[in-house]
């Protein structure tokens, strides 16, 4: 067991942001864990980090590394009310595999903001087109 806060990190962190997305209807990270038995009954998907290695090429086809955090909640109010309340929320750590377009597939919407050091970082910016 390890403690460790839920943030995207790299070796150098030149540059930090944002991520948001939005699940895929019929087929996103929590249906394919529970095609393949990896999520237990009364576990919910709370949390996913995605790395890639060195990239050398132009094209990124080797497979990225994607973790899959469940945790024992019945509901996603549950979770809410949990974490609201300042417990500490215990997760289990689900590592896979996959090429880079599968792991883009569990979603309809995927958009990464990143800036040098973070500095744009939720701050509102004016485009001069």
């Amino acid at each position: 067991m390890s403690t460790e806060n839920f943030r995207a990190s790299v070796q150098y962190n030149d540059l930090k942001g944002t991520a948001a997305a939005d699940r895929h209807d019929k087929h996103d990270l929590t249906h394919y864990l529970e095609e393949k038995h990896l999520i237990q009954d009364g576990e919910m998907l709370v949390g996913i980090e995605m790395s890639s290695l060195e990239v050398h090429a132009r094209n990124q086809d080797e497979e990225i590394y994607v973790a899959a955090l469940v945790a024992r909640y019945p509901s996603f109010d549950n979770l809410q009310g949990a974490m609201n309340a300042g417990k500490t929320l215990h997760v289990r750590r689900i590592r896979l595999e996959m090429k880079l377009n599968e792991f883009f597939g569990f979603f309809k919407r995927f958009q990464v903001s990143i800036s040098n050091g973070g500095i744009m970082d939720g701050r509102q910016i004016v485009i001069d087109s």
